[in-house]
């Protein structure tokens, strides 16, 4: 897997050491100060595993995370869509060259200070209480692939993809998607909604939720989530939801409401 030279020079490899292997073909020189082993072809959840395992607080996310836990027909491996990042600053160049379509989302989703302090992946802070990974709640390993990359658990993912309607994302996709979220858990989700950033993605992902029919929600404890005063306008003509106040596409809301 690809390493940063600053990793290198932590281990005590300096970087005439550095050059030299790269002589000697024992290294391979990436884009960005980045360096490779010689072997089979880069991938992209070797070279995630590798950013995050040098602190590079990245992570997969949204309709790719929920692809890979199987919640979505979304393809972002060997498929026509990319794959969602997320990572609060610009990524180093070598990341950036992952072997295949990304879509790097810095906005802030979670305000990860609310996160609390890091501890161990696998404990708990106290019951109910969902431990931060890389200071993020709402990560977890990826199942089913051959490293431990870090990725949204579905009720990140769905905030994720709640948030990503502001900016003109497919409200049928959505509404689709959110269809077959069945088992979120209300506990996760009342930190996550306290933790989000906006008030406009709470009320949307409310009003996915609502409009699903989820059993959850009636178990979401929203006392204390801030969900703001008066109306807010996510679609320009679309229709009022009168219990989250927020204007959504005409043609779910007749359906809906």
């Amino acid at each position: 897997m690809p390493v940063p030279v600053r990793w290198l020079h932590a281990q005590g490899i300096s970087s005439a050491l550095v050059h030299h292997h790269v002589r000697a073909g024992w290294l391979q020189a990436l884009p960005g100060q980045a360096y490779l082993r010689p072997g089979p072809p880069l991938t992209w959840p070797a070279t995630l595993y590798a950013a995050q395992q040098v602190g590079i607080p990245v992570h997969v996310g949204h309709l790719s995370a929920l692809a890979l836990q199987g919640l979505s027909h979304y393809q972002p491996v060997g498929g026509q869509d990319p794959l969602h990042l997320y990572l609060p600053e610009r990524p180093p160049t070598w990341l950036s060259h992952l072997p295949l379509q990304v879509t790097w989302h810095h906005e802030q989703v979670i305000q990860e200070t609310a996160a609390r302090e890091f501890l161990t992946p696998g404990t708990l802070r106290e019951p109910g209480r969902h431990v931060p990974v890389m200071g993020k709640v709402g990560v977890m390993p990826a199942p089913r692939l051959p490293w431990p990359v870090f990725i949204a658990t579905p009720e990140r993912a769905a905030l994720e993809l709640a948030a990503g309607l502001t900016r003109g994302e497919s409200w049928d996709t959505a509404y689709e998607t959110f269809t077959g979220l069945t088992m979120l858990r209300p506990a996760l989700v009342r930190e996550l909604l306290l933790a989000c950033a906006r008030v406009v993605t709470r009320r949307i992902f409310l009003h996915l939720a609502q409009a699903s029919d989820h059993a959850w929600l009636s178990h979401v404890d929203l006392t204390g989530v801030n969900l703001g005063k008066g109306d807010r306008q996510v679609v320009p003509q679309g229709v009022l939801d009168p219990v989250w106040r927020i204007t959504v596409p005409r043609r779910e809301a007749e359906h809906d409401f």
